[in-house]
This record gives C-alpha cells, sequence and structure tokens, in this order.
C-alpha cells in the first residue's frame, strides 16, 4: 500500500496546485499561472509512473476486489479517492474561471475593436442600390 500513500501524495501535491491556479487566476497574475502551469506536467508524471507502479503490484484486481481481501487498506484507498474527488472538483472551477475569463477578455476585444462594416461598404449597401444593367 507505498503506492497508494505514495499516488495520494502526489494527488494532493496536484491539488494544491489547482489551488494555487485558482488563486492566480483570481488575481489575473499570469506569470505565476505560468509557472504552475510548467509544474504541473512533472506531477501528473509522476502520477503515471506511480499508477504503472500500482497495476504492476496489484495486476489485474479492481479495487473493489482489493479491499474485499485487504481490508486494512479501506483508510488508505479512501484517502486517495477523496483526494481524487477534491481535485475533480477544484479542476472544474478552474476551467469555469478559465472561460470566463476568455469571455472577459473576448468582450473587452469587441468594445476595442469596432466591426468591419462601420469602415467599409459591404455588400448590404449595393443589395439597397438598384442598377439597371440595361442602360
Amino acid at each position: 500500500m507505498e503506492i497508494i500513500r505514495q499516488l495520494t501524495e502526489a494527488h494532493e501535491a496536484l491539488l494544491a496546485l489547482a489551488f494555487s491556479k485558482k488563486e492566480a487566476l483570481i488575481q489575473n497574475d499570469m506569470s505565476r499561472l505560468s509557472k504552475i502551469v510548467k509544474e504541473e506536467p512533472v506531477l501528473l508524471k509522476r502520477i503515471a509512473t506511480l499508477e504503472q507502479e500500482r497495476i504492476e503490484s496489484m495486476g489485474t484486481v479492481t479495487m473493489t476486489e482489493w479491499i474485499a481481501s485487504h481490508p486494512e487498506d479501506v483508510e488508505t484507498l479512501r484517502a486517495l479517492l477523496s483526494t481524487m474527488g477534491q481535485l475533480r472538483k477544484a479542476n472544474a472551477l478552474n476551467a469555469e474561471l478559465l472561460e470566463q475569463s476568455l469571455h472577459y477578455i473576448e468582450w473587452h476585444l469587441q468594445l476595442l475593436v469596432p466591426e468591419a462594416d462601420d469602415f467599409t461598404y459591404g455588400q448590404s449597401t449595393f443589395d439597397r442600390t438598384h442598377f439597371n444593367r440595361n442602360a
């Protein structure tokens, strides 16, 4: 179960980054956000490696089957699942914050950059004009 503890620790570190990312998004601190985004792949690679080790040590046994034969590991697995659930929620919130930021930026750009029709004659001008082709 040492691998599960290590997986939990790695997920907790990723969760801490997710909370830091949320704060960076709220404060609009792009340099801090950039640093956080660069740290994430390192943790994700660590988690992938640990997950591979877990699969190799546990085999094809599911978590439910493992708990049935190893009841002493219930709390360790519960901690991992809890951390993963918190991470899922934090990532969903961060995705929503990013989307709101993008909408805000898009709205500001639309205010700053006028529509193209304001400067040129569009097709609508030609549609309103009646040309006599027979002349």
